[in-house]
């Protein structure tokens, strides 16, 4: 039977990195039979400015591929204050409980791509309104990863925290079904109070259009000066909870290995600090480069000989299985991860690579050393391990039935 999905997301297409995962979802679900209607703002990440040919008016409807698309006006930022956070992320909100009135009337379920967790207003709005039941697709833990952030000054964190954690308490109970991200996740919900039978946990999946195995192209890698013995490679955001700074740290205490150097590609609010950083002990054994295109990902990642995976050392991010974990696998990529709980459990089972602490720049520049100092076929294995570990844990396949499954109870829920 067809099911028809209203799915409302802060983040869509074309926007890419970190918030192109929404749109994984949307076209798996098409790829089953779904008929998908998606409600969302207008592209700005992650630089918090609206993408070329588009024009943040307050509703345009876009046809993708197959799916209606959506958009309402956003208060365009992605920078690291507060007030500018909380507007765009309340912009969409508002807008978008507006916007999902746009979409067909008689629609079976509403999905909702739960980061930030405000975009569960929308869902709860037409909940209201219409009767239509929704799942939550809990990505980030809030208030959790609002207070992690660093966003918000200690007079105000309390208030903000209780306030969120009654949102938060309000969109799970009226949720039909909530999906997890990652097993922490469902013990930290648990621990508060939602029902163990309401909870599932569903990883992500990488993009599999673009994250594969490749060759290396050396010319390159010559092209980007990263032809070392052995590339480490950080690809993604610079943000706050990405911790890089422990990277430049690493890299300080491996300056007098010569055989190793560290490529981070991407940019983000804290690239001129860690620039900076660099600099300032000048680390000839660091490189920066440019957000690449996504289309040629897994190019990039072969330049490397692992991936690093890193993270701040908070409580709620030992509950987080970060999207670059699975694309690493799925790229076939050993991986030395700075992380701690679901994400060092998974990179220790798979036996795919080393892990850290969090925050500890002597242990991870061990662990670099120690893969350093690996042989071609013990690299080798690393990497038919990350490929193995997502394909029977992790891929389209395996997750997306179970989604589309959970999406069809919910449904038969509305009676």
């Amino acid at each position: 039977m067809t099911l028809k999905t209203l799915m409302m997301t802060h983040w869509f297409e074309p926007e890419g990195g970190a918030a192109g995962h929404p749109g994984i979802v949307a076209r798996s679900l098409k790829a089953r039979g779904h008929e998908v209607h998606v409600v969302t703002g207008f592209p700005t990440y992650p630089k918090g400015e609206i993408f070329d040919g588009y024009r943040n008016s307050l509703y345009q409807r876009e046809d993708l591929d197959g799916m209606a698309v959506h958009r309402g006006a956003v208060y365009p930022s992605h920078d690291s204050r507060a007030i500018h956070r909380a507007a765009n992320y309340l912009s969409y909100a508002a807008v978008g409980s507006l916007t999902a009135h746009r979409a067909p009337k008689k629609m079976d379920v509403g999905l909702v791509y739960s980061s930030p967790a405000t975009a569960a207003i929308p869902a709860m709005v037409v909940r209201a309104t219409r009767r239509l039941p929704y799942v939550l697709y809990v990505q980030d833990l809030w208030p959790d990863s609002v207070t992690a952030s660093g966003f918000l000054d200690e007079a105000k964190q309390g208030l903000v925290e209780r306030a969120l954690h009654r949102f938060c308490g309000a969109a799970y109970d009226r949720a039909a079904h909530i999906a997890v991200s990652a097993p922490g996740m469902a013990r930290l919900l648990h621990d508060r109070g939602v029902p163990s039978r309401k909870i599932s946990v569903l990883p992500n999946w990488a993009d599999e259009r673009h994250f594969e195995p490749r060759e290396r192209d050396i010319d390159q890698a010559r092209a980007f000066d990263i032809s070392a013995p052995t590339v480490l490679m950080y690809a993604g955001n610079f943000g706050e909870l990405q911790n890089l700074e422990t990277v430049i740290e690493a890299a300080r205490l491996l300056r007098d290995r010569h055989d190793i150097v560290i490529a981070l590609v991407g940019s983000g609010v804290t690239e001129t600090r860690l620039r900076a950083q660099a600099e300032q002990h000048d680390l000839r054994n660091v490189r920066f480069l440019p957000p690449q295109p996504f289309e040629r990902i897994s190019d990039v990642l072969a330049l490397a000989d692992a991936q690093l995976v890193t993270l701040k050392d908070v409580p709620v991010l030992r509950s987080t299985l970060p999207s670059k974990l699975q694309a690493n696998l799925a790229a076939g990529q050993p991986i030395i991860g700075s992380v701690s709980g679901d994400a060092a459990a998974v990179i220790e089972d798979a036996a795919a690579g080393f892990t850290a602490p969090p925050g500890d720049a002597p242990a991870l520049a061990n662990a670099m050393k120690s893969f350093a100092d690996m042989s071609s076929d013990a690299r080798n294995r690393l990497r038919t391990n990350s490929r193995i570990a997502y394909e029977q844990n992790f891929s389209e396949k395996v997750i997306g039935d179970e989604l589309s499954a959970l999406l069809h109870k919910a449904a038969s829920s509305r009676g």
